[in-house]
């Protein structure tokens, strides 16, 4: 079950990382484009704040999104282990039956 929690985060952390590459993109662009050093600045802190907010919101909800489906998956594979584990028993009970039916035949 600790492997199947670790998917999950694992899957937050990449998209963590994702949106950390894309901010230190978009301040290598603004960085690097013709404006004076004061502009640059500015418009980095502006932005930055901005995007850096943005992705963070977008982390949570992806992470949330991945709790969510976790929970689903986890509830359909137990719900086809129940029916598998009612089938097996079905089948267990069928074939003593047919034991005994034999056993009385016989």
């Amino acid at each position: 079950m600790a492997e199947e929690r670790s998917s999950g985060g694992d899957a937050a952390g990449y998209l963590g990382w994702f949106f950390m590459g894309a901010l230190l993109g978009a301040a290598a662009a603004l960085l690097l484009t013709p404006k004076t050093g004061q502009e640059a600045r500015e418009l980095l802190r502006e932005r930055g704040g901005e995007f850096t907010k943005r992705a963070q919101e977008y982390a949570k909800e992806a992470q949330v999104q991945a709790g969510e489906l976790f929970e689903k998956g986890r509830e359909l594979f137990e719900e086809q282990g129940q029916r598998l584990m009612s089938a097996f028993e079905a089948g267990k009970e069928a074939m003593r039956e047919e034991i005994s039916k034999a056993h009385r035949d016989g």
